[in-house]
């Protein structure tokens, strides 16, 4: 079995994530998303876990949820920060024999060595980086980079919120209804 993840705060999910998803279904039998507690290096995020759990599974469209699912793991261990190598020794315990592929954004790839057990890392799963523009490699033999013009990032969502600012499509429907219903993201 062909295991994709992705993880990351996803304060908001938006159409970025969504592309992402879409674009690795048809390579695998699984993809899971993992929102994090909290990424290591970074503040909280801004919504609660169960929000980001309802907004991420807002985003995945209804034929997709055979192949594509959420799990809360991360959110769920003991730890204040998640960290990438417990989520894949979880998947390796849970898809045993399986190939284990990380899915990453380009900005996740530059700092990838400062990530805990980053070789580690680097011998138990495949690396697929999502790459905007120019970039550098360094270990490039050990990732596979697929071209992603998509300039958008969380953090400006969370800002044209605030500011009731028009948000030019970065979030499907549903998420941005829950977003509004829910209050979220205003200052």
């Amino acid at each position: 079995m062909k295991i994709y993840f992705f993880g990351g705060s996803f304060d908001p999910p938006h159409r970025a994530h969504k592309l992402i998803y879409k674009y690795c279904i048809n390579l695998c039998d699984k993809f899971i998303f993992f929102p994090s507690k909290c990424s290591p290096g970074k503040l909280k995020p801004k919504s609660d876990s169960q929000d980001r759990l309802k907004m991420l599974n807002l985003l995945i469209d209804k034929k997709d949820k055979s192949k594509v699912i959420v799990d809360n793991f991360e959110l769920i261990n003991d730890k204040d920060e998640s960290f990438t190598i417990d989520t894949i020794y979880y998947l390796k315990k849970k898809f045993k024999n399986s190939s284990i592929n990380m899915v990453i954004g380009y900005d996740q790839y530059k700092n990838l060595n400062n990530w805990k057990d980053y070789n580690k890392i680097l011998e138990l799963v495949n690396i697929i980086c999502f790459k905007r523009g120019e970039f550098i490699s360094d270990n490039i033999d050990l990732v596979e980079f697929l071209d992603f013009n998509q300039d958008i990032s969380s953090s400006l969502i969370r800002k044209k919120i605030s500011n009731n600012d028009i948000l030019n499509n970065f979030l499907n429907k549903s998420v941005y209804d829950y977003i509004i219903n829910k209050n979220l993201y205003k200052v």
